[in-house]
């Protein structure tokens, strides 16, 4: 599956191993994303999804915090712009 990312104003299209979170993902990739507790538990990392479905969107938001969030749908859009920590 293909992630895509929004972050600093630029975008990033990246392989994502199964069973990887987004962060981790952008992490692997050097990417340099914004995150703290890796435990889901202080919103450093939240990012809007665009486009696609992962383990932690619900209909009502699509913001995830994600170093949380496994993609499962082939393409997702990860916009770290657009996050409200942001």
């Amino acid at each position: 599956m293909k992630v895509k990312y929004i972050l600093n104003g630029r975008e990033y299209e990246v392989e994502a191993e199964s069973g990887r979170t987004l962060l981790d993902v952008a992490l692997i990739a050097r990417l340099n994303p914004p995150y703290s507790c890796m435990e889901g538990n202080c919103g450093t990392c939240e990012a809007l999804i665009e486009q696609g479905f992962t383990s932690e969107n619900k209909e009502v938001s699509r913001v995830v915090r994600t170093c949380q969030a496994v993609p499962s749908s082939e393409f997702v859009i990860v916009n770290y712009d657009k996050s409200p920590t942001q």
